[in-house]
């Protein structure tokens, strides 16, 4: 199947995650079975509300036994059985079909076959499949394909605990020929630029079924890419609360047969297509035209998704902070003065007590640009109270926070920021960031208890796809870097601007992010602004006791200030931990992941 062929594709192009092959095989090693005891108790929990969130589990035979018997063995050794399966299949298939089923009973007390009448496409008979099921939540499981034994109790705990939801999903790894577990893929919590960009949902995926059959069902237009298409017709137009991610491996992909450069093409602009048309559907496109989806330079398997920026632009006001560095100010500001492309800006410049002659004169030369303005910002280092002083004296719609260490790469990336910010569901906007030698210094930040904030895929190349291809498209995120941030005017005045009282120096950023999501907006990242980065190089780092003991009073406050978002950052997978200079590593196991449902 090419959906199932495309995966896999993705799969070599887009890391998953950095983790090694023999390191996941130690975890998954790790991951004891449930004891008794558990099992007992989730089936006392699930006796009850069975009847209100019963499933239905589809899965279309593809024509071998072998692969038709793995899948389900799997469905027959699940702790929890109060579930349906339905196996649909072609007339010539029947008889082996009820051959296997038969050699499976008890385990699969409630399962039952539908022959098609005529022969079909894969696609078409989990339509029908979808027609004649009997659950409130139905979802495939693809032959050859085996769901974790824990996979149907976990999923309907997480419906138990979340009632309205529409939509439950897991996280899924690959097996191979020989049984081993490999490619984990630990998704976040609901995303919807991620899904956009690619299938987010992907397996295991339970969905209403009144759901699905409302939004179309698998529709014969996208049959290269079905799954996709219907898991983006449905998930996109749901509130947040009614979609929930369930952090645990249970739903294992066989390794697909490869398939022909040409078919993968196919099956790219069938995915893109499909984008396209869902985005236009669902209102995705807000910000005044039709939304371009066009493949991501860095993976073709991503959306590259290209928002419009209004007509007439916006004004943007580009706020950047110095002292002295004349050097770094002047490549900053060329390559926003004669790199960028957007036809309106203007540019502040927060002159915090600069003294060297060099930045003087660079000041004098500024004067002959009336795009330009150098506002006095002086006294101790207050980035937070040096920005705010700097908005006050803005006139753009849009602000633009940026570093003097900044380097622009390509005239586009303001319009890129732009056509994001612009949506009225969008709140702060970061780029991709990279240090000199052309690796990430930030593509967005994952929050953590410790150390708090993290930047995602830090140190990986430019132009590698980074962990579930998080470096090929946007992605939402709890927040962004302040050294190149983008936010409408209206919403950082309504959040309060940065804390200049209490966080001077850092995390300023991340807190104005998270009174941003508070208010009700999604910040999210986009790669296709890239700029260079060099980090901390005009404020120097935190080397004095001074700066150390400030730097402790921020941490602290931030500690009690967020507490549970470092707890609980829904777009940080709770199976991984990030470091700064080792990456990523996997987190310990838990004995009952799946109650961390999210």
């Amino acid at each position: 199947m090419i959906d199932q062929s495309r995966q896999a594709g993705w799969a070599a192009a887009c890391r998953y995650s950095q983790i090694a092959d023999d390191t996941y095989d130690s975890w998954v090693a790790a991951d004891a079975p449930p004891l008794d005891s558990d099992t007992q108790a989730l089936r006392l929990e699930l006796a009850n509300a069975a009847s209100r969130h019963t499933v239905t589990l589809a899965v279309a035979d593809a024509g071998s036994d072998e692969a038709l018997s793995a899948t389900l063995a799997s469905l027959a050794g699940q702790a929890i059985r109060n579930f349906d399966t339905l196996v649909v299949c072609q007339p010539a298939r029947e008889a082996a079909v009820a051959r296997i089923l038969a050699t499976l009973t008890p385990g699969l007390p409630n399962a039952w076959t539908i022959a098609a009448v005529d022969i079909l496409p894969s696609f078409e008979l989990e339509q029908l499949a979808l027609e004649r099921a009997t659950g409130r939540y139905f979802g495939v499981v693809f032959a050859g394909d085996r769901l974790a034994p824990m996979a149907v109790a976990a999923m309907q705990s997480a419906l138990v605990r979340w009632p309205d939801a529409v939509l439950v999903y897991s996280d899924e790894d690959w097996i191979d020929e020989h049984d081993r577990r490999l490619k984990p893929r630990f998704k976040s919590a609901w995303d919807p630029e991620a899904q956009l960009g690619f299938d987010l949902l992907g397996s295991l995926c339970l969905i209403e079924r009144t759901h699905a059959l409302e939004a179309g069902g698998f529709r014969a237009v996208r049959c290269l890419a079905a799954h996709y298409d219907l898991h983006c017709r449905v998930a996109l137009p749901l509130p947040s609360n009614q979609i929930r991610h369930v952090p645990a491996v249970l739903y294992h992909r066989r390794v697909p047969p490869l398939v022909s450069a040409q078919e993968m093409q196919t099956a790219i602009a069938a995915y893109s297509e499909a984008a396209r048309q869902v985005a236009a559907d669902a209102g995705a496109a807000q910000s005044g035209g039709p939304v371009d989806i066009a493949p991501s330079p860095v993976a073709p398997f991503v959306n590259h998704v290209r928002r419009p920026v209004p007509t007439p632009a916006p004004k943007i006001s580009v706020l950047v902070p110095t002292r002295d560095r004349a050097v770094l100010l002047r490549n900053c500001l060329r390559g926003l003065l004669e790199k960028t492309d957007y036809p309106d800006f203007e540019v502040i410049v927060l002159d915090n007590d600069s003294v060297e002659p060099a930045t003087m004169a660079l000041f004098s030369e500024l004067k002959g640009d009336p795009r330009v303005r150098v506002l006095r910002a002086p006294g101790a280092f207050n980035f937070s109270g040096i920005n705010n002083l700097g908005v006050r004296a803005t006139t753009g719609e849009v602000l633009l926070f940026l570093n003097n260490d900044i380097e622009v790469l390509h005239g586009s990336w303001m319009r890129e920021m732009v056509g994001e910010v612009m949506r009225p569901d969008i709140g702060c906007v970061g780029a991709k960031l990279l240090y000199s030698d052309g690796t990430i210094q930030h593509a967005g930040v994952l929050l953590q208890a410790g150390p708090l904030a993290m930047h995602v895929c830090r140190t990986d190349d430019a132009m590698a796809a980074g962990t579930d291809g998080r470096l090929a498209g946007t992605h939402g995120y709890l927040a962004v870097t302040g050294a190149c941030l983008a936010v409408r005017r209206s919403v950082f005045d309504a959040v309060g601007g940065f804390d200049a009282d209490h966080l001077p120096v850092a995390y300023n950023d991340i807190d104005l992010c998270l009174k941003v999501s508070d208010a009700g907006y999604r910040n999210i990242c986009t790669p296709f602004a890239s700029l260079l980065h060099l980090e901390s190089a005009s404020r120097g780092l935190d080397d004095s006791q001074e700066k150390q003991a400030r730097a402790r009073s921020e941490t602290n406050h931030m500690r009690l200030k967020w507490g549970d978002r470092f707890d609980q950052d829904p777009f940080h997978n709770p199976n991984l931990h990030l470091e700064w200079s080792a990456g990523e590593r996997l987190a310990s196991n838990a004995r009952q992941p799946w109650l961390l449902a999210r």
